[in-house]
């Protein structure tokens, strides 16, 4: 009797199948951090861009469009600051998912005022935070990501 092997063996196919499933696994681990990283990087670049907004529309008065504006203090967030013409918001913006104005840095409670236009308001100080999804740091294993003013 002459018997030609044709095809796989259950051990062969289980080794495949295996390998393909522990491939799938990490590639899905990779692409949710990398996910992660860039609504980080997001976040950062939007609070930049809010906390820019508030130093050049320093020291300027309500005769110069600000709204309750003052000479020697900030003027309050308004929607025209930005090129989009949007104050940004939070990619998630879901949960503590938002960018609010604190007193003190450290993350963003219910308490907090969420960004958005008269926020901060027109004062002398203000600062903005936002939490970060990947938790590497600071109390209780969270990540915030401040910006107070400069002046």
């Amino acid at each position: 009797m002459n018997r030609s092997a044709r095809g796989f063996t259950l051990v062969e196919l289980l080794v495949v199948i295996t390998i393909i499933a522990i491939l799938s696994v990490v590639g899905i681990t990779v692409f949710t951090g990398t996910q992660k990283a860039a609504r980080d990087s997001a976040r950062k670049a939007d609070i930049d861009s809010i906390a820019n907004a508030m130093e050049v529309h320093f020291n300027q008065s309500a005769a110069s469009g600000c709204v309750g504006g003052t000479a020697g203090q900030y003027c309050a967030l308004a929607a025209t600051f930005f090129a989009s013409g949007q104050i940004p918001k939070d990619p998630l913006n879901t949960g503590l998912n938002v960018y609010c104005v604190k007193n003190v840095a450290g993350a963003c409670a219910g308490n907090d005022s969420v960004i958005a236009a008269g926020q901060p308001p027109a004062g002398a100080t203000y600062t903005v935070c936002s939490t970060l999804e990947n938790a590497t740091g600071g109390p209780g294993g969270t990540n915030y990501y401040c910006r107070s003013n400069q002046q």
